[in-house]
């Protein structure tokens, strides 16, 4: 009987279990365009039950009890939880997350929502972009982004890169550049990338955002994100823009007619030479430069295929004659789905072809400095292509460089990607895991070649024909990256935790040749025939080669903790090693930890919409400047006479040190992100504290015990702070008119060098020719300011035209009887401040951009 009870007991516990399962199936679709969604996660509410949808849209789910719930979660879709009561069909319409898509912020290895970050993280969309005639990735952020300082060289010439600096100075002898990451591709090329095919750019500015990737990431980091096609789209998307753009000059030095030249010599009883010519030098070798850009796109999807395709092409003069280059440059993003949307394929190539003419942008330099009036031609001078040159010591005429000398320049830059992800949605809820290779190629052709009649670098005189030069160069790069990472991101209750951890290995390898030579029968071959030159049978031809090779292998995890939307912490350590430091000091260790609290969740602030306060402290490091720098190295030495022949000899140009270690960043940060009136004000502050220790540094050292008279050291520290803000304002919002203002500032204390290993005074620049060769210009001094300008302070020009100067004693006298020690700081080259201001209005189909930038605080030489 007890059994026959124990019986009907389990038989009616199985028949309600059996009840309570409930078979539900249905279809998610997009709201918008009700499209089906592939890949949309199912799960019962508080259990790991769950699926995803087919490529249909479809599901089917097994669900313990009718009274459940069920949570619908996608990537950039608003996440939804339906109630089944009962139900066996339920459809599902997820919405867009819009707003995620703008508070998402790319980071190393991923992304996160900006309310979550503790470090200093600028981020610039392609709408808020620098519009106008951009050239370079780089410009597109210029003045946007508090704390980083882009500056493009000055004499005309197109072909230089723009100078990067985030924060102020990051080192004395290794590169001061910020690590460029461009879809994932660590040191990838900003040359690589056209301006119009950039989606968004992150500046990662602290040292506690830019842990993550430890080496090389001293000076920063800037993630490029570029444009690709979106899931969902319906059609094939077509899109063109172009623009034309005409450079000039808005100032130029004056300089003296004849009439006021021989006045002022007579004046000052000079015998200044005269050639009754009114010539304006810089009229003589600029022009108006005019450029043009096209861009073509064309992107589109399918339901698990998403793909961008673009050209770019463009075409620009400089300023100075004979200088300018072209560029085409072609992109492809795809990105396809498989396995349920399981595992994601995306493959991203660039592909950069480049000429240039190098004109020669010292030609300003003589043009500032040559006589106002002498002819550009006279015919008696045919040996200088009747150009008017004077035997006089770094003295040439401006005009006869451009036209006498050509250089030009071929490059062509690869970069290839491939990055697989899986995600074990199925075993692990929040796992997934990627393999990631990229692969970079850069080639580069340089050509130059000076005519026989070329004083400049023909060696020609007024008396006699040069023997003129040429030259061909060659350099190429691959670097390769092999990286593999495992994401883990779960809730707990009302903690979120994200866990990253992986491994990353990079060779790189560089070689070139170079060869150059003159004594030229006929300036007809040009660069194309260096046989030609009869030098290499005089043995004064030029040949050389290298090859370099570079590896750096690390490993590296991130933490980050998120409670309620209220606290966030987050930590990172990387772990690296580079082939090019001392035996004794191939490996680092960077890390970094930060917290943040919002504020508007735990009390009510008066005014503010929302208010965060966050605090950070990281290790970054610096890698090497080249190869060898820590080895014992020899090479040719000239050559001697033996046995009736020449023998190459062979002499150090280095000295071993074993220990040279990396550059370090330890830096501080503190800030606050608000927002009021309804978030129309937003904005953020912050207060940084660095220190740089075991800066890289040629230092002199004693011969002997030394082989070679300097050594390269790790030789002090710098020190400097800084304040950042900025703002944006919603100024109108009408369905017709919209004016969005925004504001930049940055103050940057002077950069102190500390426990510098040299007790003495040490100049790293002077002011050059003509006529100041070897003159002391930047001074470095421990416990003074970097990029202070150093020299002898101006009195007055006597009466009789000499020019005198103060003595320390105050007394004015000529420079010949001034003394290192009479010598004082005159000014720093380094700003104080820096502020940029935009303007963006649009009304109805027109739109309106004004943008405002400068530095303040700094002196010029």
């Amino acid at each position: 009987m007890s059994f026959l009870v124990v019986a009907l007991l389990v038989l009616v516990s199985s028949a309600g279990t059996a009840m309570a399962q409930v078979q539900v199936s249905g279809t998610v679709t997009d709201a918008t365009d009700g499209q089906p969604l592939s890949g949309v996660n199912i799960i019962v509410k508080g259990t790991t039950t769950g699926t995803s949808t087919g490529p249909d849209g479809n599901y089917e789910l097994q669900v313990p009890s009718g009274q459940d719930t069920l949570v619908a979660s996608f990537i950039g879709y608003i996440t939804q939880e339906i109630p089944v009561n009962g139900r066996s069909t339920i459809n599902v319409e997820l919405q867009a997350d819009v707003q995620q898509f703008e508070d998402v912020v790319v980071v190393g290895y991923g992304t996160q929502e900006r309310q979550q970050i503790t470090g200093s993280v600028s981020s610039v969309r392609s709408e808020d972009f620098v519009k106008g005639s951009v050239n370079n990735a780089s410009e597109l952020i210029q003045g946007k982004v508090p704390g980083l300082t882009i500056s493009s060289a000055g004499g005309g010439d197109p072909n230089s890169d723009p100078t990067i600096r985030l924060r102020g100075i990051s080192s004395f002898g290794s590169t001061q550049d910020p690590l460029v990451v461009i879809d994932g591709v660590i040191g990838g090329s900003l040359n690589n990338v056209d301006p119009n095919d950039i989606e968004s750019i992150e500046v990662l500015k602290d040292a506690s955002a830019s842990a993550i990737y430890g080496t090389r990431a001293s000076a920063g980091v800037i993630v490029v994100t570029t444009k690709s096609g979106q899931v969902g789209q319906e059609q094939i998307s077509v899109s063109y823009n172009g623009y034309g753009s005409l450079e000039t000059i808005e100032r130029k030095n004056d300089v003296l007619n004849v009439q006021e030249y021989n006045e002022l010599a007579q004046l000052t009883g000079i015998d200044a030479p005269t050639f009754d010519s009114n010539t304006d030098w810089f009229d003589q070798i600029t022009q108006n430069a005019l450029s043009h850009v096209h861009n073509l796109a064309l992107s589109g999807s399918s339901q698990n295929t998403s793909y961008r395709i673009s050209g770019n092409f463009r075409d620009r003069e400089g300023i100075q004659k004979q200088t300018g280059f072209e560029q085409i440059n072609s992109r492809v993003n795809l990105t396809q789905y498989a396995l349920d949307q399981k595992l994601t394929f995306n493959v991203n190539l660039g592909v950069t072809s480049r000429k240039e003419q190098e004109g020669f942008p010292e030609a300003f330099r003589y043009a500032q400095t040559f006589n106002p009036t002498a002819p550009v031609k006279v015919d008696s001078f045919e040996t200088v292509g009747n150009y008017f040159e004077q035997p006089l010591f770094d003295y040439f005429n401006p005009v006869a460089i451009i036209d006498t000398r050509e250089e030009e320049e071929e490059r062509e830059l690869l970069s290839a990607s491939l990055r697989g992800q899986y995600e074990f949605r199925n075993l692990v809820p929040g796992l997934s895991a990627s393999l990631f290779y990229s692969m970079e190629n850069e080639k580069e052709l340089n050509r130059g070649f000076s005519a026989k009649t070329s004083k400049h670098g023909g060696n020609a005189t007024t008396t006699a024909f040069g023997t003129g030069n040429a030259f061909r160069s060659t350099f190429d790069s691959q670097e390769e990256l092999f990286e593999t990472t495992l994401n883990y991101i779960t809730d707990i209750q009302d903690l979120s935790l994200e866990a990253l951890a992986g491994y990353s290995y990079t060779e790189i390898v560089e070689e070139g040749t170079n060869a150059g030579g003159g004594d030229f029968v006929t300036d007809a071959v040009g660069w194309n025939n260096l046989a030609y030159a009869q030098d290499f049978d005089q043995g004064e031809g030029n040949v050389g080669s290298f090859e370099n090779n570079h590896k750096i292998i690390g490993a590296f995890g991130r933490l980050n903790l998120n409670w309620d939307n209220t606290y966030f912490a987050n930590a990172s350590y990387r772990r690296e090693g580079s082939s090019w430091f001392g035996e004794d000091n191939k490996w680092g260790n960077f890390w970094s930890v930060g917290g943040g609290v919002e504020v508007t969740s735990l009390i009510d602030v008066p005014a503010f919409d929302q208010l965060k306060l966050r605090g950070s402290y990281g290790v970054t490091g610096q890698d090497a400047p080249f190869s060898g720098i820590s080895r014992q190295r020899f090479g040719p030495s000239g050559n001697f006479f033996a046995n009736g022949s020449f023998i190459q000899s062979f002499a150090p140009i280095s000295n071993p040190n074993p220990d040279l270690k990396w550059e370090e960043r330890k830096e501080l940060n503190v800030g606050a992100d608000f927002e009021l009136l309804e978030s129309r004000l937003t904005g953020s502050v912050e207060y940084y504290n660095k220190r740089i220790d075991d800066l890289l540094f040629q230092i002199s050292v004693p011969v002997p015990p030394n082989l070679f008279p300097t050594t390269w050291d790790n030789i002090g520290e710098l020190q400097s702070s800084g304040v950042e803000a900025s703002l944006n304002y919603s100024l109108v919002q009408t369905s017709d008119l919209n004016w969005n203002m925004g504001g930049t500032f940055a103050w940057f204390s002077p950069t102190i060098l500390e426990e510098f290993v040299s007790e003495e005074t040490q100049f790293i620049s002077n002011a050059g020719s003509p006529g100041l060769n070897a003159t002391p210009l930047i001074k470095v001094e421990e416990g003074e300011p970097i990029g202070e300008i150093f020299g002898k302070r101006f009195a007055e020009i006597s009466p009789d035209g000499n020019w005198l100067f103060f003595d320390a004693d105050g007394n004015k006298v000529t420079a010949d009887q001034i003394t290192l020690d009479d010598q004082e700081v005159l000014g720093n080259g380094l700003p104080d401040y820096q502020f940029g201001w935009t303007n963006d209005i649009s009304y109805k189909n027109w739109d309106l951009s004004l943008f405002f930038r400068g530095v303040f605080g700094h002196q010029l030489v």
